[in-house]
């Protein structure tokens, strides 16, 4: 894997919540990491897309490059005719469980209708 590129000024927070929030602390990111999760197993960028309607193109490009450059999935690239790509979580990708999991349970508790 290459060097992951984080925000500017990510290594000066001393907060590891600040951290956290700044890395995935955004709705697109934290659906991008439930679909692959739910998928167990790569996904293509139509798949994901797919199962994200009312994200745009432009925000979901950018949210999986943030995501690749902080190291939460990977970009595999098949040279096959056509040539494919599919995104997978890394090891820290698949960790987020530890965060998903509780807000999930909060939820569950706190917003049953």
């Amino acid at each position: 894997m290459s060097e992951l590129k984080y925000p500017d000024g990510f290594e000066e927070i001393a907060c590891p919540v600040e951290k956290t929030i700044l890395l995935i602390g955004n709705k697109w990111t934290l659906l991008i990491v439930r679909e692959l999760v739910m998928a167990n197993g790569p996904l293509r960028y139509n798949e994901i897309a797919k199962a994200l309607p009312k994200i745009s193109s432009r925000t979901l490009s950018s949210k999986l490059k943030n995501m690749v450059n902080y190291g939460i999935i990977e970009k595999n690239i098949i040279d096959d005719s056509p040539i494919k790509v599919e995104y997978s979580l890394t090891e820290k990708g698949r960790q987020l469980h530890k965060v998903t999991r509780p807000m999930a349970e909060w939820s569950e508790e706190w917003h049953t209708f």
